[in-house]
């Protein structure tokens, strides 16, 4: 089997985007695509130049990564994270060059890493943020040393950025020397994670004027909640009319950002009672904030959620919600919440909530499908019994077990006497019928352990497990007979039948599924030669 016949049995069922490519004649080719790209891309490529496909932009970006793929032999990666842009997913391809039969082939694996771009937007958005506040802000790492100082601290303080990124903080020109030991306690509590609160206190220009400023001090922690960074920000207290303006501003800014928000968002006090709301609240969720202020949030997250602690105790969360909207239709929310803290008081807490029902609902439709297919690709569709598939691979890990173990088990082949008979006479759906029934009462004659599958028309199997002696089996087996010799009421008429059983043993008629399977067959084989309605053990 060449590369192209073995690339749906890898890649068909994968939910990244696969590309198999032919460099040939200097030109790539499409030559295979999974069912996830052909889904999402939704034209058709197989058999087409890249270059006629794609758009020009994105072929000049692209063509580069394969010629070097395939020019050095070696794995080529690139991505495009399309930052700022909603609608477009971020990605990140693999190359992969495989020569096979004087042929030169790319396979190309495009995965989604939505992740990672929202990662770097927080970054770009933080490294804005502290470039573009009108506060003066350094940014130092743990040993002290600045990382960064925005444009603002430059025209506080006088200091160029090259003056003081690489030195010290402890160290700096800008701390009095009498409050030297104060700056140095304030980092060790940074250092711990220690929230220390705003302070107001002196600190010095280049030129060695005092100014008085208020600073805030905040540890930024990594995901494994460890202290990475330290930032600060230096707000000038002595033209307090100036600071009143741009806190009126900022006011406004805030407001401005509740109102507009386009995901939901609503503001509760610290008893968890909802204060006020913003017009994506009705959009989303179907009531408007008339008529969910005064409402407990937190008694009604409680019993959503009884199983997550949520408190209103200063600290940020975050969770998914399953609910319903006002007209009662199922809603996915995923929500955060803000706490708002005014001089160490907690106050409330922000609760955001972005719908994301659609994306949820695709996610449960793809499980339950994922789910659907991997029965079907073990089980068989008439009786849902497990099919031969399953059987061999159970088997398989039985017979390991039995080996560790030093016990038995036993491996019975049977079928339905005259079944082609009833299913010539009365039909398909007769016989359909009468399999199902038959199935059953096999189902009910074995322990929890022991295992049923079909494999194939009217033939079954049944594996027992942990088997003490062969009197386990001559019973089941007699109970087999007995339950199956039973009338069957099938769609308004009795039928009689009965069962062939060959039953072949581990260790004793083999130690593989291919050997226990074969003298199986050959038993049952023998039991029909005599007439049917019985069984016999293999003597090989």
């Amino acid at each position: 089997m060449n590369i192209e016949q073995h690339f749906p049995l890898f890649f068909g069922q994968m939910d990244d985007m696969v590309f198999l490519v032919e460099w040939k004649n200097n030109e790539l080719w499409y030559t295979k695509v999974n069912a996830s790209a052909q889904t999402k891309l939704d034209f058709d490529m197989i058999g087409r130049k890249l270059r006629e496909v794609l758009p020009s932009s994105v072929f000049q970006t692209l063509y580069p990564f394969y010629l070097k793929c395939i020019e050095t032999k070696q794995p080529v990666t690139y991505s495009d994270l399309n930052l700022f842009v909603a609608d477009l997913p971020a990605s990140e391809t693999g190359l992969t060059c495989i020569e096979y039969n004087n042929k030169t082939y790319v396979l190309a694996i495009t995965k989604n890493i939505n992740h990672l771009k929202e990662r770097v937007e927080d970054y770009i958005f933080l490294d804005s943020l502290v470039t573009n506040t009108v506060d003066a802000m350094l940014v130092l790492d743990i040993k002290g040393i600045i990382l960064k100082i925005n444009e603002a601290f430059v025209q506080h303080f006088g200091w160029e950025a090259c003056e003081l990124i690489g030195h010290n903080w402890s160290n700096g020109v800008f701390i009095p020397e009498k409050l030297r030991i104060q700056a140095n306690k304030i980092w060790e509590s940074l250092l711990k994670g220690i929230s220390v609160p705003s302070m107001e206190t002196v600190r010095l220009t280049k030129s060695g004027e005092p100014i008085q400023v208020s600073i805030s001090y905040s540890p930024v922690f990594n995901e494994e909640k460890q202290v990475v960074a330290i930032s600060m920000i230096y707000r000038s207290i002595e033209h307090l009319k100036e600071l009143e303006e741009q806190l009126e501003e900022s006011n406004e800014a805030y407001k401005s950002l509740f109102s507009y928000h386009r995901n939901a968002v609503i503001m509760v006090n610290k008893d968890g009672i909802i204060v006020n709301g913003n017009d994506a609240c009705e959009q989303i969720i179907g009531f408007s904030k008339n008529e969910i202020i005064g409402f407990s949030f937190l008694d009604y997250i409680t019993k959503k959620l009884p199983k997550q602690k949520i408190e209103m105790n200063g600290k940020a969360i975050h969770y998914d919600l399953s609910t319903k909207n006002a007209n009662g239709v199922a809603l996915y929310l995923n929500v955060t919440h803000v706490p708002i803290i005014v001089k160490d008081d907690l106050k409330g807490m922000y609760i955001i909530a972005q719908d994301i029902t659609e994306q949820r609902l695709a996610e449960i439709e793809r499980e339950q499908l994922q789910e659907q297919l991997t029965f079907l690709a073990y089980h068989d569709s008439l009786t849902e019994l497990p099919n031969r598939r399953f059987m061999e691979e159970r088997l398989e890990a039985a017979i390991k077990e039995a080996e560790q173990s030093g016990k038995m088990l036993a491996l019975l082949f049977l079928d339905c006497d005259h079944f082609k008979v009833i299913n010539d006479t009365y039909g398909h759906e007769t016989g359909d019928k009468l399999l199902i029934a038959f199935s059953k009462r096999l189902t009910n004659c074995i322990r929890n352990e022991d295992v049923v599958g079909r494999i194939g028309g009217d033939e079954f199997v049944i594996m027992l497990q942990d088997i003490e002696d062969m009197e386990m089996v001559v019973k089941v087996a007699d109970r087999l007979l007995q339950s199956l010799d039973q009338p069957y009421a099938v769609q308004g008429k009795q039928f009689q039948t009965t069962t062939s059983i060959g039953i072949s043993t581990y260790p004793d008629n083999g130690v593989t599924v291919k050997q226990l399977f074969r003298k199986a067959d050959q038993a049952l084989y023998s039991v029909k030669n005599s007439g049917r309605n019985g069984y016999a053990f293999s003597t090989q």
